[in-house]
């Protein structure tokens, strides 16, 4: 018998998990994640602007999409109205998925990756 190498004590987070539908915002909270975020505020000649990166982990399949949001915790309803200003810049505890991964291990699927650069 296999088991996935990422270890279980890792997955003790909470996240809400955000996606923009034609009929609403659908929202699912995700337990028993590991989410790892890094603020960093980047200079150019341009000035300073605030960079979030993160990584999530989902230890089960979970379709999660580039554009999708992630809350960190148990996030609130939000409605389409509320869309356009429900964004890391607005919102302390929300990050932007920018790549999604599958990661297989011995042929099955151990867990999702997710992240924002």
């Amino acid at each position: 018998m296999s088991i996935c190498p990422v270890g279980s004590g890792l997955f003790s987070q909470t996240v809400t998990l955000y996606r923009k539908a034609s009929e609403g915002v659908l929202r699912r909270v995700l337990e028993n994640c590991y989410l790892s975020r890094e603020d960093l505020l980047q200079t150019d000649l341009g000035g300073c602007r605030k960079e979030r990166k993160f990584l999530l982990i989902v230890p089960e399949s979970c379709l999660i999409l580039p554009g999708d949001r992630v809350f960190e915790g148990i996030g609130p309803e939000i409605g389409l109205e509320q869309w356009p200003g429900f964004i890391p810049v607005n919102v302390a505890e929300l990050m932007e998925v920018s790549y999604a991964k599958p990661c297989y291990w011995q042929g099955k699927l151990c867990h999702v990756e997710a992240g924002g650069r």
